[in-house]
């Protein structure tokens, strides 16, 4: 006997537009990405605009989204260096330990320029000057280190200003219109 093949139309249905959105925001940054995605990006330029960028403004839907995303990101990566710099340690293997701290700064590096490049343009969404992300972020920065140092009132004091901060980043709309710092458009 002969194989038969039978044919079934399929029925694509067109996404509502909430369905639409809900599926933009949830993209991921690896690769080809669509031109409104917002964690996503389809070129090298796009990602320099979206992460890198100091110039212009972001909305605080992608500040928030784009942040978070970092920050879970830097979270992992330097709780899975750090211990594999004291395992190191505990081994006696100084020459693995360099390394991983070595690997350790230079994923850090473009992660902070990252964050730093946010932060400055929720700044300017709010038209205000970029260098007010300065001091939440500093103390962001230090959330990580005064535990290390075991500074405990200070590591609750910094968190503590860096919760209050990010929530006003997240939470304060942005100027309506066009700013000192751009177009609204190009947020």
């Amino acid at each position: 006997g002969g194989i038969h093949m039978s044919r079934k139309k399929l029925k694509l249905e067109k996404r509502s537009r909430q369905s639409a959105r809900i599926h933009k925001g949830l993209e991921m940054p690896v690769g080809m990405g669509s031109e409104d995605s917002i964690l996503g990006f389809r070129n090298g330029k796009e990602l320099k605009e979206k992460y890198f960028a100091f110039h212009g403004r972001i909305a605080r839907r992608p500040f928030i989204m784009r942040t978070l995303l970092l920050i879970v990101a830097q979270f992992m990566f330097t709780f899975i260096l750090y211990s594999k710099i004291v395992e190191s340690i505990i081994i006696h293997r100084s020459d693995f330990a360099w390394g991983f701290g070595i690997l350790l700064i230079v994923l850090t590096i473009p992660t902070v320029w990252s964050q730093l490049s946010l932060g400055w343009r929720r700044c300017h969404d709010m038209n205000k000057g970029g260098a007010l992300f300065i001091i939440p972020y500093l103390c962001y920065l230090g959330s990580y280190v005064a535990p290390i140092l075991a500074l405990d009132t200070v590591g609750t004091a910094v968190q503590s200003i860096t919760a209050v901060c990010f929530l006003a980043f997240f939470t304060v709309r942005g100027t309506e219109g066009d700013n000192a710092y751009g177009p609204e458009r190009s947020r």
